[in-house]
């Protein structure tokens, strides 16, 4: 029987101590979750029946602002006994970890893992994230949690120095879970798909050239799915993940909160079942698109930039036409180094050419 996780996030503050030029979360006050809050709702999930393990991530604005909260909420969770396993987690932007948060999180390191947002070198991450690069001590998080990713972010101003920056942070010694284009631009500008294509077609060499290091999920796209399209709902949110504010609302994940979307935005979105996965699916996009199975549509995304959860952003379907390129061109260099005649290799083969038909690779 496959063992069924819950992610629950927190989210202790509004507020953070940096203004990355891409950020969303425009609707920040100066508000933080009480403990009563945050105990009345972890004890919920770590004693429900319907889970197994839940992952409690800590969020914000910038967690680490409550590391007090934060102290007094794992040290109260360390000290009872609970149906399920469980782990804490936090994303920072890593200016605040040092001094007595950093020797706390030394000592509990196995029991609290953090992610690092890193955009890339020196240069890139300042552009982004507020000339806060020499603020962040990155070989401590390499030290504490040497195979936990870090999560970057592609701006405007950064994506002609897309396979830099990931080269880079692979010369740190870590691999990147999260590439993500900033929301609210339009990516459909063909001044961008040149660019990205140049980028991912060096990215592409490198990894070849370097088949240890584990690709980013830029040019790493599932594409054997686009032959066997199973799933609807392409994530979790409402379902197997849930965010509370810091009054103690609960919302289907952390996007789809007030720090993002206004009043009636949020009314609009209490309304929604998101167990009824035809609800989000855009039919455009399911029936016309072949890439459909591997765009994972970001419902909170959609409706930040459409008013909709089920429209998705049309300006980066053709960033997912350049991304499948050349995820196709990794993938079949795979395949000939595995010859297995497996399931998914034989559709992995197919969508192969069915891509190269479909995007004139040459």
């Amino acid at each position: 029987m496959n063992q069924k996780k819950f992610h629950l996030s927190l989210i202790l503050t509004n507020q953070c101590n940096l203004n990355c030029i891409y950020c969303y979360e425009n609707n920040k006050v100066k508000k933080s979750m009480s403990f009563q809050i945050a105990k009345n709702i972890i004890s919920k999930y770590l004693n429900c029946e319907q889970y197994d393990e839940v992952e409690i991530d800590f969020f914000g604005g910038e967690p680490f602002l409550e590391f007090n909260l934060i102290k007094k909420i794992c040290e109260w969770v360390w000290s009872q006994k609970w149906k399920n396993k469980y782990i804490f987690f936090a994303t920072t932007n890593g200016v605040l970890v040092k001094d007595e948060i950093k020797e706390w999180l030394r000592i509990h390191k196995q029991y609290f893992w953090v992610s690092l947002s890193l955009d890339g070198t020196r240069e890139s991450h300042n552009l982004n994230r507020c000339n806060s690069f020499d603020n962040i001590d990155i070989s401590f998080f390499k030290e504490c949690w040497p195979t936990q990713t870090v999560k970057m972010t592609i701006s405007k101003e950064t994506v002609n120095k897309i396979y830099e920056n990931i080269v880079y942070i692979h010369s740190l010694g870590f691999d990147i879970t999260g590439t993500n284009f900033a929301e609210g631009i339009d990516w459909g500008n063909d001044k961008y798909i040149d660019i990205v294509s140049k980028e991912l077609e060096k990215l592409c060499k490198y990894y070849i050239k370097n088949p240890n290091i584990k690709p980013v999920p830029l040019i790493k796209m599932a594409i054997h799915k686009c032959e066997d399209k199973k799933e609807i709902k392409h994530c979790g949110c409402g379902e197997h993940m849930a965010a509370y504010e810091t009054d103690g609302t609960k919302y289907p994940c952390t996007f789809f909160t007030p720090m993002t979307f206004d009043d009636k935005t949020i009314e609009y979105i209490s309304k929604l079942d998101f167990n009824k996965q035809y609800d989000f699916i855009d039919y455009e996009c399911y029936k016309n698109c072949y890439l459909e199975p591997v765009c994972n549509s970001c419902y909170g995304a959609n409706l930040l930039t459409n008013n909709k959860v089920n429209i998705r952003d049309k300006s980066k379907c053709s960033l997912m036409k350049v991304r499948a390129v050349y995820s196709a061109t990794l993938k079949a260099h795979k395949l000939l180094e595995n010859t297995e005649d497996s399931y998914e290799n034989k559709l992995t083969a197919q969508a192969i050419n069915k891509i190269n038909n479909l995007y004139n690779i040459k």
